[in-house]
């Protein structure tokens, strides 16, 4: 139920109920069983709660880190047999260090220099014949080859005699791939090795002392490395060496020593510690807390948020907006500090402010900064005194989010909230460690890492939300402010075909968001959906709009003229289902199609229907009403009433007051009588303000203007047009 206080009603907290839009129905009564999703959900939470509240001395490896100092001495409570990770990890490094490093034989080497010494070869052959001089040979054979050779290598070879050649070829090829098979590591030593053997074999060759220099040389550039590093072998080797490491045990005896007072907490202290458990009351204790904290979430969701309660989806969202950030700050404040709660908790709070509803973010920094507080205490009887800073500054910077982020409109609103965040949070931050003492005793580090987590805390959640933003409301099926404003701009394809096809259906689409819009400002619902709503609702007439008469110019004739009373309402209530086909092919959001199709609900064709009857062709009165459905929402309710009403009062030339009053209060009251809004979640008192809301905006509209003189211009005087202010002649309603 709704408060019936309309000063409550109007104030800027009461519309954190209506902010957010989902495309799902909201329940008149909670579900009786409980889901499998809620019961996840719920586990979920509990779990997050109390990982993040653990306080760190039941948490393995407990509260120390290493190169800290032990603040008191620590004894073993019990007798424990455990795996020495430490101990097996550093045996193993031993032997996978004394696993050599392995090679893979690469063919490519021994084919290039195989071809490189054959066309060497093969050149000298050819040139040695030709009657030109040796230095143009030695220049057409060094050019041929490419390689470094000295001169008199060169000679040697083209002075050789073919069958001497042959024989140098194939013993400089048969010693190479001999090596090349054995293998050249892309080490000195090895090459040094290999080039000596061969040197050693071509000694031994029946050839001239010149002819085996030659071959000496030419084994000297072509000896390359033909094993290459196999980083993926060799740490195979190295993993079956490890594997082939036994696990090393160790037995803690009960009142052991673990470590003494003072003592540097070293890396094998923790490993005992952790071997030695967790204390089991105290972890209970923490689940118990932990459980007891959800079990409020929930009553607080049911009784504060019924429609947030009723939709797993919305519950969903929730819990990945805050769930994961509970961990993360849990598993980041070790290295990071209690400071990236700050942060974590805007980025929280503005999502949830944006894509679900403001009241549950302010609840849910509360939870937030508790468990985080708890989780950094090493003993919850004795909470730091350093722990209230962070407390109080991660609920203010959650409650601020979600104040700076209820009323954005446009992504620049929310980088301009996170400035102000960023603002507020270093003057904060100053205040209570004033009061606390840590500001006097700050040093310039710590002062450069207070500003730096301001800036991050204003940077950082507004950032998030635009990235993460769009995809969460395709996820979820929620429709942000962005999207809505977005779809209210002019310049929208839709709207600008509106303006264009169906100028008069345009205008009369102003007049209905603007009456939608002030009539959901008074009752606390989304105004920007009810603004947006009426902008969109009879979109379906672009398909025919010379079938309406606000498209129809003035003297022109009406093609309902010459159909039946029966197949003009067919017409009419045509456009409700082209509506929303156009609205799903230009993918509007969920809300905006309901709106479209529940804008007329199942209303009666008025004007069709008594001219069915004058005619006598009436048969059936169902088929003088709209398919529905009925309005499902508030913001749907309020487009129909306005649609409605805008209509009814139009067809009046120049309404007064009394008749705005009078027309309004008929056309609701249809309304009710009809059963239009029997599925609307409305109060009698907010119908009784959306009538106020209507009459207010339309007296507005129509309020009579002071008739101005006409004034005849005189001789070099500017011209002046004064417009008499026109009204519309009185329609037939058959166009709603």
């Amino acid at each position: 139920m709704t408060s019936n206080d309309p000063s409550l009603r109007r104030s800027r907290w009461w519309r954190f109920t209506a902010r957010p839009v989902t495309s799902k129905r909201p329940s008149k009564s909670t579900p009786a069983r409980i889901p499998l999703v809620r019961l996840g959900l719920f586990g979920l939470t509990v779990l997050a709660l109390v990982f993040g509240m653990l306080p760190p001395p039941l948490m393995a490896p407990f509260a120390f880190r290493e190169g800290e100092v032990f603040p008191h001495e620590i004894r073993a409570y019990r007798t424990v047999r455990y795996l020495s990770a430490i101990e097996t990890e550093r045996r193993r490094q031993e032997v996978a260090a004394a696993v050599p490093r392995q090679y893979r034989r690469d063919p490519a080497v021994a084919a290039q220099w195989r071809a490189v010494l054959n066309d060497l070869f093969d050149g000298a052959q050819a040139l040695r014949a030709q009657p030109s001089s040796v230095a143009e040979k030695l220049r057409r054979l060094r050019q041929a080859v490419g390689l470094a050779l000295p001169d008199q290598v060169l000679l040697t070879l083209l002075r050789a005699s073919p069958a001497t050649l042959e024989l140098m070829r194939r013993s400089l090829l048969n010693l190479l791939e001999t090596e090349w098979q054995r293998g050249i590591r892309p080490t000195a030593e090895d090459r040094l090795a290999a080039l000596e053997r061969v040197k050693n074999r071509i000694a031994q060759l029946p050839l001239t002392t010149d002819h085996q220099w030659a071959l000496v040389r030419l084994a000297e550039v072509a000896l390359q490395p033909n094993l290459v590093f196999d980083p993926i072998a060799t740490e195979r080797a190295r993993e079956r060496a490890r594997a082939s490491v036994p696990p090393v045990w160790r037995t803690i005896q009960a009142g052991e020593l673990i470590a003494r007072r003072g003592e540097l907490v070293t890396a094998a202290h923790l490993e005992k510690l952790h071997a030695l458990g967790y204390n089991f009351p105290a972890l209970m204790g923490t689940f118990l807390l932990a459980s007891l904290l959800t079990v409020g979430i929930v009553f607080f969701l049911r009784m504060a948020l019924p429609t947030v309660y009723g939709d797993n989806r919305q519950l969903t969202l929730l819990a990945l907006l805050w769930l994961p950030g509970l961990i993360l700050v849990r598993v980041l404040m070790a290295p990071l500090g209690p400071e990236i709660a700050f942060p974590t908790v805007a980025a929280a709070a503005m999502m949830t402010t944006v894509l679900v509803n403001p009241l549950f973010s302010l609840f849910a920094s509360g939870v937030f900064a508790l468990a985080t507080t708890l989780g950094m205490a090493t003993d919850w009887q004795t909470l730091p005194t350093s722990a209230f800073r962070p407390f109080f500054v991660t609920v203010t910077v959650g409650v601020a989010a979600t104040f700076l982020t209820a009323d954005v409109r446009t992504r620049g609103h929310l980088m301009r909230a996170g400035l102000l965040l960023a603002l507020g949070t270093l003057a904060l931050q100053a205040v209570i460690g004033t009061v606390t003492g840590e500001t006097l005793l700050m040093t310039w580090s710590d002062l450069q890492r207070l500003v730096l987590w301001a800036v991050l805390t204003g940077a950082l959640p507004p950032a998030l939300s635009l990235i993460s933003l769009s995809g969460l409301e395709r996820l979820f099926g929620v429709t942000t402010v962005f999207t809505l404003m977005e779809l209210a701009n002019p310049h929208a394809p839709l709207l600008r075909e509106l303006a264009e096809k169906a100028p008069g259906t345009y205008q009369s689409s102003l007049m209905v968001a603007r009456l939608a819009q002030e009539a959901a400002k008074r009752i606390g619902a989304n105004d920007l959906l009810a603004w947006v709503g009426g902008l969109y609702h009879d979109i379906g007439k672009l398909v025919r709009p010379h079938y309406f008469v606000e498209n129809l110019p003035p003297g022109s004739h009406n093609p309902h003229d010459k159909i039946s009373p029966q197949m003009s309402a067919k017409v009419l209530a045509l456009h409700v289902e082209q509506g929303e086909e156009l609205a799903r092919h230009h993918r509007l959001p969920p809300p905006i199609v309901d709106i479209i199709r529940e804008h007329h609900g199942t209303s009666v064709m008025t004007y069709f229907l008594a001219k069915a009857k004058e005619r006598g062709e009436l048969t059936n009165e169902a088929q003088y009403r709209y398919s529905g459905p009925k309005p499902r929402s508030k913001e749907s309710a309020i487009v129909m009433l306005a649609d409605s009403v805008e209509a009814a009062v139009k067809a009046v030339s120049d309404p007064t007051p009394e008749q705005i009053e009078r027309i309004v209060h008929e056309v609701v009251d249809a309304k009710v009588a009809d059963g239009q809004l029997d599925d609307a979640p409305l109060t009698l008192h907010e119908l009784q303000e959306i009538k106020r809301a209507l009459i207010d905006t339309l007296k507005s509209i129509y309020h009579h203007r002071i008739e101005y003189p006409k004034v005849t211009p005189h001789r070099h005087a500017e011209p002046t047009t004064h417009l008499a202010e026109r009204h519309s002649n009185p329609t037939p309603p058959m166009a709603r």
